[in-house]
């Protein structure tokens, strides 16, 4: 028993290679990735083992991966393999290969090597310092929610035996039910449905709720500024770009396009930098690209004319880019971006944990969420107020932006938990009117309807 190593793209180039080396019986061992690459561990019961098949193997992978301007050297690299194995021994064989040059063993190895460094590049010491740290930053971010999760859902285990024993009024139960199925944290729906039971009506209902929130959110609301150095930050798919072309587009609009800069700082996503240039076509607005914080300050250098400048920053290493920048501009006001529906791990993690100074925060998404009730928990709860600035409602520059402030939070969240009202509609059918003033009178039976007046009764003989 002999084992083989097959390196391959993917899962099933690896097997379609051994199955082709070793026949369709061939026992697969183990199957992993590395370096990019699927590896399979192969199992071989031969009685007389050949190593030109591991030449071949080689050459037939290195064949397979290697591009065009290779093709044929390996093309002719396998038919001398295959000639020399078909008329010769393989003593014969290593014996002419050792002494040929050209086509030694080491030479075969080399000219393997640099085909697969030509077809999977190796990734360079910055690339992946950047993917493990994003790697790092998903499964905290994992690890969290699924932790968070836990407490709520015992949380949700303690109330929902008090929520049972309550007994509603028949005008408030469809208000009840709507609070319970809506993703409200299990603490606050408790306070809102304490507050329920006192309200003879689903207006005065509808202004309790309202009334209790708002009592304890006193975050206040401010205009976006048009002037100084602004740079936006968020979690990954928040929508930090487009509310960055939207703000420097309001700006253009009032003072001019070359009093607005928009700069896109160490985004690698693939396509970023091209969904920025667009936007900004459309905004009228200039964008430029900092790499690294050299050219972050070389560009300031060249901007400092500009009268507002506002850098995208990208989701990764949320805290460690907005440093960088802080150490180019000191004077330079952070905003965070975050989706209307973003959770409570991820309000914590950008607004709490990050320890930074935040001038503003915005609010993206409201089309799409269904209702921010994790975010007013948290400014309900948060030791210290933050400031509104504005929001989005579509994912389209050519909407307007919002003005956000705590009602606007509020009736919200409120509007899609109140049951639709129902329209009075008019009675079926009308009573018969049968008294005998009325029947003698002819005036009111002008008035009657006409299926409601007698009609003559026609009397024949014959």
């Amino acid at each position: 028993m002999e084992l083989k190593r097959i390196l391959a793209r993917d899962t099933r180039s690896a097997t379609e290679q051994a199955m082709a080396l070793y026949g369709k019986d061939v026992l697969i061992i183990s199957n992993h990735r590395v370096g990019g690459q699927t590896e399979l561990v192969i199992a071989l019961d031969l009685v007389a083992t050949s190593e030109d098949l591991d030449s071949v193997e080689e050459i037939n992978f290195a064949k397979a991966t290697a591009p065009k301007k290779v093709q044929s050297t390996l093309e002719k690299e396998m038919a001398d393999v295959s000639e020399v194995a078909s008329s010769t021994g393989f003593d014969e064989h290593l014996v002419k290969a050792f002494q040929s040059p050209g086509k030694s063993e080491a030479s075969v190895e080399s000219l393997i090597s640099s085909i697969s460094k030509a077809v999977t590049p190796a990734m360079s010491e910055t690339e992946l310092a950047r993917e493990n740290a994003r790697g790092k930053e998903i499964v905290s971010l994992v690890i969290d929610e699924i932790s968070a999760l836990r407490q709520e859902i015992r949380m949700n285990q303690k109330v929902s035996a008090w929520e049972a024993q309550q007994h509603w009024p028949e005008h408030l139960q469809a208000l009840v039910n709507n609070l319970c199925e809506a993703p409200v944290p299990s603490a606050l729906r408790t306070l809102l449905l304490s507050g329920l039971r006192e309200q003879s009506s689903l207006e005065e209902a509808q202004a309790s709720l309202q009334q209790q929130l708002l009592c304890n959110i006193h975050t206040p609301t401010d205009s976006f500024a048009t002037f100084g150095v602004h740079a936006l930050a968020g979690s990954s798919g928040a929508g930090k770009t487009l509310m960055t072309v939207r703000w420097a587009q309001h700006v253009a609009r009032k003072y001019g396009s070359a009093k607005v800069a928009v700069i896109s700082y160490q985004d690698e996503r693939a396509g970023s930098w091209s969904q920025i240039q667009q936007l900004c076509a459309q905004a009228e607005v200039d964008c430029y690209r900092a790499a690294n914080a050299d050219s972050l300050h070389q560009l300031m250098r060249e901007l400092a004319s500009r009268q507002l400048v506002l850098i995208d920053t990208p989701g990764a290493q949320m805290s460690e880019r907005l440093a960088e920048i802080l150490e180019v501009q000191s004077d330079c006001q952070l905003h965070a971006v975050l989706p209307v529906d973003a959770s409570t791990v991820t309000l914590k993690r950008v607004l709490t944990d990050s320890g930074l100074k935040w001038q503003s925060m915005m609010l993206t998404k409201f089309d799409e969420s269904s209702a921010p009730w994790p975010l007013i928990q948290f400014l309900s709860s948060a030791q210290k107020n933050f400031t509104l600035t504005m929001g989005s409602e579509s994912d389209k520059l050519s909407h307007g932006v919002l003005t956000l402030s705590p009602e606007m939070l509020v009736n919200l969240a409120i509007a899609r938990c109140m049951p639709p009202i129902k329209a009075e509609t008019a009675p079926a059918h009308i009573d018969h009117v049968t008294s005998e003033m009325n029947s003698s009178s002819p005036e009111i039976n002008l008035s009657r309807p006409a299926w409601q007046t007698p009609s003559p009764i026609l009397v024949t003989h014959g």
